[in-house]
Formats: C-alpha cells, sequence, structure tokens
C-alpha cells in the first residue's frame, strides 16, 4: 500500500508546528494563537458529560486569534488550572488540497492531575488542517471529537 506524502520539509514542519500545540494549551501559553491562521477555527464536535470521559464543556466552533486566546484564558487556565495533559499520538499528515494545504490526524489522550494523581480524563480524535502561509505552517483549522460518541 502506498500513501501520498508531504515533502519532507514540510512534514517536518507541520509535526514540529502540532507538536508545540499540546504543549502551549497544556499551560495556557498565549502563545498557542500563534500557531493558527487568523481566521482558523477550532471545533469540539462533541461533549459527552465528564462522568463518561468528557469535558463537561459543550460542543461548540470558535473562531479567530481572540477567541482562541478567550479558550486558553477561560478553558485551560481557569477551569483546568493547567493541570491537564494531552498526549497527542499515532499523527500522521497528508497532502490536502494543493501544495499549500494538509491534513492532519491523530489521537489525544488527555490526562487530568487536578485532584493530585493523574488520571485518563478524555480520549480524543483530532483532525487538523493546516495552511501554508507567509510565515510558515499554520493550523487553519481544528475538530475534536470525543470518546464516547453518543450515536
Amino acid at each position: 500500500m502506498t500513501f501520498r506524502r508531504l515533502p519532507t520539509d514540510d512534514e517536518l514542519a507541520i509535526r514540529d508546528l502540532f507538536a508545540r500545540y499540546g504543549h502551549l494549551a497544556d499551560v495556557g501559553n498565549p502563545d498557542f494563537v500563534s500557531l493558527f491562521t487568523e481566521d482558523a477555527t477550532w471545533s469540539r464536535a462533541n461533549s459527552p458529560p465528564q462522568s463518561m470521559g468528557g469535558s463537561g464543556l459543550p460542543p461548540e466552533t470558535i473562531q479567530g486569534h481572540d477567541k482562541l486566546l478567550g479558550m486558553m484564558s477561560e478553558t485551560m487556565q481557569k477551569r483546568f488550572r493547567q493541570l491537564m495533559r494531552h498526549q497527542m499520538t499515532d499523527f500522521y499528515v497528508e497532502p490536502g488540497n494543493g501544495p499549500d494545504d494538509a491534513i492532519g490526524h491523530s489521537r489525544a489522550l488527555i490526562t487530568d492531575w487536578r485532584d493530585g494523581p493523574g488520571k485518563i480524563a478524555m480520549f480524543g480524535t483530532y483532525t487538523t488542517r493546516f495552511a501554508r502561509t507567509a510565515d510558515g505552517w499554520r493550523i487553519r483549522a481544528v475538530s475534536v471529537e470525543v470518546l464516547p460518541r453518543g450515536d
């Protein structure tokens, strides 16, 4: 079986960008927004209750740097007190619709350390759209689906 691939330099740049996503999100770092295009979207496709492995936050889509910055402040800093960790796994990236577009797929095991010892809080699947910009690759759109789906 063969798979379509990006040029190596593009793939490495995208992998580096995506690795920073988890690191910056977990600590609520405002530099998180610099990973995204100005008009980027971030979507929580579903949200089972905390008792079933969800965040307890409603499904939503936000758009733009101001909203992403608000998400860092309200969700990661205040609600989760910078004590959640994303372990992004099984990441692969493939070409999108042209040389300046790519699609990434990954899984995320999210742990919660707010009550002392860490515990698995959520398991999600990420679909991430990347765009080549004048400043290099950036995230154009993120969609997260958490198990259980509830369908």
